[in-house]
């Protein structure tokens, strides 16, 4: 049962909270597309309040005008801070209290006009500042929402630029591993091409020896022959790694 009851007060709450964000919303847009500056808001603020003296002056007692100030203290209450809300709330009240005595001179002098425009100032009070200060809690945290957002696409635009570097530094790496891995071929390279032309120089000077002491009728002429070719290959090959190896350092 109290589950029933306390549904229909949840609605009824949202319903109003709806229902105020939708008239900030209306008076925001209003004040957008007219464009007064402060000083002439307040300044039509105060006309309208005297315009609403003076109809609460020229109707009859029966009817109620206090409806018709609240009217004319919203659009100040919804653009206004609390101090100024409470300043046209006083004038709203003392221009009630004139009317009020305009209208009945006789009551001048009893308690009863007083203490009417003394409850009215409060009631005119506590309504206006509670809107301003609804509005102004809507547009800190509209505020806050928007620095939010602002916060959350300046993490993603850091977050992109933090990929983007390590992109690129995975690059760079894979780079600097590839270079590494040439350099110790190449080194690799070095050292076995020095480690074979030492052997090898070695081996054709005892070849050209051999040419030398051999006749080339004798049947190990042809063999020493083919090994000095084999030599002069090899010399080739060492000369060519030895070109390139050169040509890529240049």
């Amino acid at each position: 049962m109290a589950s029933r009851n306390a549904q229909p007060a949840e609605n009824g709450e949202s319903a109003t909270m709806d229902l105020l964000n939708a008239a900030i919303a209306h008076f925001e847009n209003l004040e957008r597309k007219l464009g007064f500056s402060p000083r002439l808001r307040r300044m039509g603020g105060v006309l309208l309040l005297l315009l609403v003296g003076w109809f609460d002056y020229v109707t009859p007692p029966e009817l109620a005008s206090t409806p018709f100030y609240l009217l004319a203290l919203m659009p100040i209450a919804f653009l206004e801070p609390v101090p100024i809300c409470l300043a046209f709330s006083l004038l709203a009240a003392v221009i009630y209290f004139g009317a009020d005595v305009l209208s009945n001179p006789g009551t001048v002098k009893l308690i009863y006009p007083y203490w009417t425009a003394f409850a009215i100032l409060i009631s005119f009070s506590l309504i206006s500042s509670a809107i301003s200060l609804l509005v102004g809690e809507r547009r800190r945290l509209r505020l806050s929402d928007q620095a939010l957002q602002d916060n959350a696409r300046e993490l993603e635009e850091k977050n992109r630029a933090l990929e983007e570097t390590l992109r690129a530094l995975n690059k760079l790496q894979e780079e600097i591993v590839a270079h590494e891995r040439r350099a110790a071929i190449a080194e690799t390279i070095n050292s076995a091409t020095y480690e074979i032309e030492r052997p090898l120089i070695s081996i054709s000077v005892h070849v050209e020896d051999l040419l030398r002491s051999v006749e080339s009728h004798e049947d190990i002429y042809p063999l020493v022959e083919k090994i000095a070719e084999r030599v002069g290959d090899m010399e080739g090959i060492l000369k060519n790694i030895r070109d390139l190896r050169k040509g890529k350092a240049g």
